[in-house]
């Protein structure tokens, strides 16, 4: 496996299948599909985004900042909305979206990554003004899209951060 960010790793975001949901009301039921297989297209948004701003990429850009010294662009292939993570030096370079966490409600997250070469760990987490939780991870591949599924429970009611 490479860990390392030489030769300007690329990652990639795929219809950003992000779900962040009220995990335990009544009216939503928890999604169990999850794939651990390496797949030639990925799945649609689970909870058709949940609270995440533009999960289908459809408004190109909005919702999504730029985090470290990465570059950021949409792209589209196939018919697929993707976001590219480009430039990055650093560990910590990467993208985020700003969101609003209400305490002891429990969430849910699923992505879709792949990268453009060679085999890459992607860790996703949600930062507050308190600390920060691990959300989830994968080891991303090249040539195929890679699941990300995790979750947790806010401790507190606050705006929050995710970063991926």
């Amino acid at each position: 496996m490479r860990f390392g960010l030489k030769n300007n790793l690329t990652l990639l975001l795929l219809s950003l299948c992000t779900s962040l949901f009220a995990g335990f009301e009544a009216s939503v039921l928890y999604d169990y599909t999850a794939s651990i297989e390496c797949l030639e297209n990925p799945h649609k948004p689970q909870y058709d985004g949940g609270i995440i701003t533009n999960p289908d990429l459809n408004l190109g850009l909005e919702g999504w900042s730029i985090f470290g010294n990465a570059k950021m662009e949409h792209r589209q292939l196939g018919g697929n909305k993707f976001l590219v993570c480009h430039s990055r030096n650093q560990a910590h370079d990467s993208i985020s979206q700003k969101l609003y966490l209400q305490k002891d409600m429990q969430y849910t997250f699923s992505a879709w990554f792949q990268v453009s070469e060679g085999e890459v760990p992607v860790r996703a987490f949600i930062k507050t003004s308190s600390g920060s939780k691990f959300v989830g991870a994968v080891v991303a591949e090249s040539k195929c899209w890679s699941m990300l599924k995790g979750g947790f429970t806010a401790d507190e009611s606050t705006p929050a951060e995710l970063f991926l």
